[in-house]
């Protein structure tokens, strides 16, 4: 399926936030609101949602821009659209924005079982540098680290 990348919008921000809470660890529709605002005010973040002509939106990545470095937050795909190249899009766009605007290294953290996002980002360039014991809750788990130059 092809989908259009874009930034995220206020009317987009119902729809994330049930999104999210498809999520290990979900954002709150207050938390996405006020990313959305810091965007929309020009400061670090940079949220992008991946939607399929005439369709929902299927997907969010939030990111934070600062010194040269991109660091993403979430990227959450709905369930319905996983495995439909929702969040390779995402990512691979989302990327080349964010190096258009100055970003000269990429990093994230990702739950050690969740091997189809570990997948994802090696696929798309990312590399395992360390973990993070005990980073996430609800259940506690190590994250794993890693990065990409862009």
């Amino acid at each position: 399926m092809e989908y259009l990348i874009r930034p995220m919008e206020r009317a987009d921000l119902d729809v994330c936030a049930v999104i999210e809470q498809s999520a290990g660890d979900p954002w709150s529709l207050a938390q996405l609101a006020e990313e959305l605002e810091n965007q929309l005010t020009g400061g670090a973040s940079r949220l992008f949602v991946a939607q399929a002509p005439g369709r929902p939106v299927a997907g969010l990545a939030a990111w934070q821009l600062a010194a040269g470095e991109a660091s993403l937050y979430t990227l959450t795909v709905a369930p319905e659209a996983r495995r439909t190249g929702a969040g390779t899009a995402l990512l691979r766009h989302s990327l080349e924005a964010l190096r258009g605007e100055g970003a000269e290294v990429a990093f994230l953290e990702v739950r050690a079982s969740n091997a189809g996002a570990i997948a994802l980002y090696e696929q798309a360039g990312f590399s395992a540098d360390g973990r993070r014991p005990r980073f996430y809750q609800n259940p506690t788990e190590d994250a794993v680290l890693m990065h990409r130059t862009l």
